[in-house]
């Protein structure tokens, strides 16, 4: 697929869009409309002080709301700025829990918009001395390269192949210029692990060496300690002895780190790119003193000679021929990592000798293969005579066997002892295209109608693979590969020429009844509702005739409509895309009266001064106070529980903006996908 450049201005707001959130968010929410509120008021943190463009009473009473600022917040104010005290910079950030492993989650973290701010800030001062932090190691493999200067975007074929109505019919790219940007840095020089596996550089050192040696970093994010960047950027003496260090990037990324993590001091938040580049620049000079330790041992071990490394995060791979060079590599990396409060993991240790390959890597070479022989889109090739006499209905040839996928693949993943998970990210990927390519081929057709009993034969197939496999181990990355692909198969299935009523309903049956019962079978709990989520949102997208009934969604979140409560904590994600998804349907009244009183409550749980600097609360009360399934009386309620008092200054705030972190209205759910899967970073 082609992609066009275009160069944009390096707008220092574009770091909220690019560098402050988990990828793993549902995809109704984004830093799109937050961002676009910096730019369109210029407002900007430099010295301890907000700034913006125009007096406007609105204006400032919400910057007061959004940035958690309290009167003992406050140093000074005028008509257009507010200068801080340093307290105000200390907010809780949003911690949710997604699935990681079987019996295992990760918490993410969203920070507060007032950090958010400060990080624009940050960026923009320091970001030379980041790239410079960042390009120490000769052994990272990811790492900030240079300040992004492109966007891409599909050309018209790509979306003229999926042109099913007329809001695509005129090429345009998605939202504004900068909102595309996968990252604030250009990385070098592999995006994503997997295509390390694939590159010259892998397979140049499998020639070269014999063995290679596998390891990771326990918890590396948890267990990281926020002062040790100072100490990796000077010297742990020194700055123990010597306040001057106070002044300097490291420490300004410290006291920045621990600020929007409510003065944490031990673990670093998860989820955000930022971290990653704090994490990166520790492990560089990590990097850099192992290097410089084996080179100076009596017997001298050289990179490039005696071992290649690589590390991707704090994944490493060691290259090696002689055990005693990996065991010396390794107890220098032990005693280097100790003195920054990190272990190497004993769970994730794997030997791999000549030919150096994974059963991951034989695993997707033969589901590619699987692929390939059992999802088959294609035009015959057919000579002059055959072409005359073979019916219409026989010149293309549309082939898919599900329950030879499933067997064989549950074959492949027990032969090569790797897990679903393990690749299920590439097996969503290659059937993705396949549904492209099912697409285009059916746009060749001349008499499509011919055609229509193998394409819905088809489309359903697909779908019984693909669904069976999301059922096994539903995950956000996975699950959001899976939306892509519902969301073709359901734009597909709308347009007329290709499908009648019922085979259209046929297909949309099968959706709906497969994600019900994955959304029955993982009723939720704190650990998956991302994921599940993301599957109310794909639902919405099959119509009115597919809405769930108030007592499914009633289980799902656990919510007692007879005794009109909720049975467990609900949160920020899970309650705006239940709103978003029952908006002013009749059928869902009580539910949604159930709602306006838990969110009520939660927000008179906490103590008013706190509420602002408690950054779920923040996120949830300005979607709300926009939210058009909410009537305006509950959303002047919700201002008072904020100190907005007089009706006048309620309608001003409400109406200042149209979206501030959900999209309530005008969705495209495939667009929305596509930006996010440009998101995809790790």
């Amino acid at each position: 697929m082609r992609l066009k450049k275009k160069y944009v201005t390096n707008k220092k707001e574009r770091v909220v869009l690019s560098d402050v959130l988990p990828y793993e968010l549902p995809v109704t929410f984004s830093n799109r409309y937050f961002y676009r509120f910096l730019i369109e008021n210029s407002v900007e943190f430099e010295y301890g002080t907000i700034k913006w463009n125009k007096k406007d009473l609105v204006l400032t009473r919400i910057i007061k709301l959004l940035f958690g600022l309290n009167k003992e917040d406050i140093k000074k104010t005028s008509n257009n700025s507010i200068t801080l005290k340093n307290q105000a910079l200390v907010t809780i950030p949003f911690n949710y829990k997604i699935l990681h492993k079987e019996k295992d989650f990760r918490e993410l973290t969203i920070i507060h918009p007032l950090n958010q701010l400060t990080l624009v800030e940050f960026y923009e001062k320091c970001k030379e001395l980041i790239l410079y932090y960042s390009n120490i190691s000769p052994f990272s493999i990811r790492k900030a390269h240079k300040v992004a200067k492109l966007t891409f975007y599909k050309d018209r074929t790509h979306l003229e192949s999926l042109a099913y109505d007329q809001e695509h019919n005129i090429v345009e790219e998605f939202e504004k210029e900068y909102e595309n940007l996968k990252t604030f840095f250009v990385y070098e020089k592999y995006s994503n692990i997997y295509k390390f596996y694939e590159s010259y550089h892998y397979h140049r050192c499998e020639k070269k060496y014999k063995k290679m040696y596998k390891f990771d970093i326990a918890s590396c994010f948890d267990s990281i300690y926020t002062h040790s960047i100072t100490w990796a950027l000077l010297n742990k003496k020194i700055v123990k002895d010597n306040l001057e260090s106070k002044r300097t990037f490291g420490n300004k990324f410290d006291t920045l780190m621990q600020k929007l993590n409510y003065n944490e001091t031990n673990g670093i938040v998860i989820g955000p790119e930022f971290s990653r580049i704090f994490a990166e620049i520790i492990l560089q000079k990590i990097d850099a003193n192992v290097l410089k330790s084996l080179e100076e041992q009596k017997n001298r071990i050289i990179h490039k000679t005696h071992y290649e490394l690589f590390r991707y995060v704090d994944d490493y791979f060691i290259f090696y021929d002689d055990e005693k060079v990996k065991e010396e590599i390794l107890k220098e990396y032990r005693l280097q990592l100790r003195n920054y409060k990190l272990c190497i993991s004993d769970l994730k240790i794997e030997t791999f000798e000549k030919p150096i390959i994974t059963g991951l890597t034989r695993a997707k070479q033969q589901i590619s293969d699987l692929l390939n022989n059992n999802l088959i889109f294609k035009k015959l090739e057919l000579d002059k005579l055959e072409e005359e006499n073979i019916k219409n209905e026989k010149r293309y040839s549309i082939y898919v066997s599900s329950n030879k996928l499933i067997t064989r693949f549950k074959t492949i993943i027990r032969e090569k002892e790797i897990s679903y998970k393990d690749i299920l990210n590439y097996t969503f990927a290659c059937i993705d295209r396949k549904v492209l390519k099912l697409v285009n081929t059916c746009c060749e057709m001349e008499n499509k109608k011919d055609h229509e009993p193998k394409i819905v034969s088809a489309v359903l197939g697909i779908l019984d693979f693909t669904l069976f496999l999301y059922s096994v181990t539903p995950r956000t990355n996975i699950t959001i590969k899976l939306c892509l692909i519902l969301s073709k198969i359901i734009k597909f299935s709308k347009n007329q020429e290709y499908l009648n009523y019922d085979n259209k309903h046929l297909i949309f049956k099968k959706i709906y009844d497969d994600i019900s019962f994955i959304l029955n079978k993982n009723r939720s709990h704190e650990h998956i509702q991302v994921e599940t989520l993301y599957l109310l949102i794909m639902l919405k997208e099959l119509g009115k005739e597919y809405k769930l009934d108030q007592q499914v969604l009633c289980n799902y979140f656990n919510i007692d409509p007879k005794k009109k409560k909720c049975n467990s904590d609900l949160n920020y994600l899970s309650i705006t895309v239940l709103l978003f998804y029952i908006e002013n349907k009749v059928r869902y009244n009580d539910l949604k009266d159930i709602l306006k009183k838990y969110i009520i409550k939660r927000l008179r749980s906490f103590k008013k001064k706190s509420r602002s600097k408690i950054t779920e609360l923040t996120l949830l009360f300005f979607d709300l106070i926009v939210c058009p399934y909410l009537d305006i009386d509950y959303r002047k309620r919700l201002l008072d529980l904020y100190g907005i008092k007089k009706d006048i200054e309620k309608l001003g705030i409400i109406n200042k903006r149209k979206y501030w972190f959900t999209k309530w209205s005008n969705f495209n759910f495939g667009k929305e996908l596509e930006a996010k899967r440009s998101e995809e970073v790790y």
